[in-house]
């Protein structure tokens, strides 16, 4: 594995982070972050981080940033499109951190497939509470960003991803890593980073079912 190239799909949060290291740290050579924006360019569909940040968090990382552009509805053509043009530069595979939904892995084998591209997943089959508790003891530095609704109320934006927090969220039965959406997080720092990241909290906006902390750099 060690003649491959890989990149990662990243979102700017906690698990794409950990599954860079866990790639890192076994050998692998990642040499790339690529990440899919919605639909004017702007941020994240997923975790609403600007696409400033995710360039941010790639130079402290000391990789480069591709992004690729789309809407909900034209999601996979778009990746794809990125898949092929990764796999041009002569990426031949790609890293994800999903842990244990199967049907984001059969999407994720499928879509790679079809570009030639091999996925690798470190994450996949792990306890959710032993990654979560990784992410911590590895030297991540995480806030919750995103909360979703009827999973969490918006007083925890802000909140540092840490053991605390974790006791807090398992005495609400919050799944720890949040893999059906309950809220995002952004990684500031870790131990893969050159230097932290500088940012700043923004103001709380509302969206149809979520609360969202705006980050600025």
């Amino acid at each position: 594995m060690s003649e491959e190239r890989f990149f990662v799909s990243f979102s700017g949060g906690k698990d794409s982070h950990l599954s860079l290291w866990r790639a890192q740290r076994e050998g692998l050579t990642v040499e790339a972050l690529f990440t899919m924006l919605g639909e004017n360019g702007d941020a994240t569909l997923g975790h609403r981080l600007s696409r400033t940040l995710l360039a941010k968090q790639a130079e402290c990382l000391g990789l480069p940033f591709f992004y690729a552009s789309s809407s909900w509805s034209d999601y996979e053509e778009k990746f794809l499109a990125m898949l092929y043009h990764l796999r041009d530069l002569g990426f031949t595979g790609g890293i994800f951190g999903d842990i244990d939904l199967l049907p984001h892995r059969e999407w994720v084998e499928k879509t790679c497939a079809k570009a030639g591209v091999t996925p690798y997943l470190p994450l996949w089959g792990e306890a959710r509470s032993t990654i979560a508790r990784e992410i911590i003891h590895s030297g991540f530095e995480a806030y919750l960003i995103v909360t979703k609704d009827e999973f969490l109320p918006s007083h925890y934006l802000g909140r540092r991803y840490d053991e605390a927090l974790l006791r807090e969220l398992e005495a609400l039965e919050v799944d720890l890593c949040a893999e059906e959406g309950e809220f995002h997080t952004v990684v500031v720092n870790g131990p893969n980073y050159a230097t932290p990241l500088p940012f700043r909290f923004g103001r709380v906006r509302k969206e149809e079912g979520y609360h969202i902390l705006g980050v600025e750099v």
